[in-house]
């Protein structure tokens, strides 16, 4: 199973998985040329997919997603508390599916399960292929129990660094969306994921992409820092016991094997 990050940030996100026989796009918050261009770079072909899946109703997850069905016929699966949020285009794509229970596409199992974040509704995804799980987690404001239990045993997760306490109380945001953003509906801290990071490392997960990282209220090198440090703290060695990457706004990541 493949892995890729094409867009993950305010602006846009777009993950796609892979195997042999399916490709499934989890998010398309992009524009149609960007999409294209960002997927040509990584050698992925949009006319491949198989579905598409649904986090949550918010412009930067979906805004993308009408004219790529358009173009491309793709399936569209999403919770049915999401579906009329959604842009009324996307309506003849989407399959009547049950959200709330793991389900197949190809030789991908699918599990959905809910994340607190100020959406309708929001869900992450654990995706397994034979015996190897990746596991996407991102706008959610804390990371439960329940969540850490979803995402214990994988492969590789991708979770939400999105912004660092200090610059964002200290920055230029209104008053009212600093407390959207740190409230427990709203988006995770460096810290707070840096504290889930490690209490899945202890759990046997060896790599994670830190995601959705604020372009206002973060760096790439602070939301690094602050999970490195967590982890050596406990004695974790990012780089030997552990591998921490980063998503990026305008650029994808490498392809990653899970």
């Amino acid at each position: 199973m493949e892995f890729c990050n094409l867009a993950s940030g305010s602006k846009g996100n777009c993950n796609v998985i892979s195997t042999k026989n399916v490709s499934v796009m989890i998010d398309d918050g992009l524009g149609i040329r960007s999409l294209e261009e960002s997927a040509r770079l990584a050698n992925i072909s949009l006319s491949k997919l198989n579905a598409i899946l649904i986090t949550h109703e918010h412009s930067d997850h979906v805004r993308g997603i009408a004219s790529l069905c358009k173009k491309y016929s793709i399936p569209v699966y999403c919770h049915k508390e999401s579906r009329d949020y959604l842009d009324p285009m996307v309506s003849p794509y989407i399959i009547d599916n049950d959200m709330d229970s793991p389900f197949e596409i190809g030789d991908l199992t699918i599990t959905p399960f809910r994340l607190p974040h100020d959406s309708n509704y929001n869900l992450g995804y654990s995706i397994t292929h034979n015996k190897n799980t990746l596991s996407i987690a991102t706008d959610l404001g804390f990371v439960s129990e329940a969540t850490l239990d979803k995402l214990k045993g994988s492969d590789l997760v991708m979770l939400e660094s999105n912004h660092d306490v200090d610059m964002l109380r200290e920055g230029s945001y209104p008053f009212i969306l600093k407390q959207r953003i740190m409230s427990k509906n709203g988006h995770l801290s460096n810290d707070d994921c840096a504290n889930a990071i490690l209490e899945l490392a202890k759990s046997g997960t060896k790599r994670f992409l830190l995601a959705h990282l604020s372009q206002d209220n973060n760096t790439p090198e602070m939301a690094f820092d602050c999970s490195a440090k967590y982890l050596e703290n406990n004695y974790f060695t990012e780089g030997e016991d552990v591998y921490v990457d980063i998503a990026y706004q305008y650029k994808s990541t490498a392809k990653f094997t899970v």
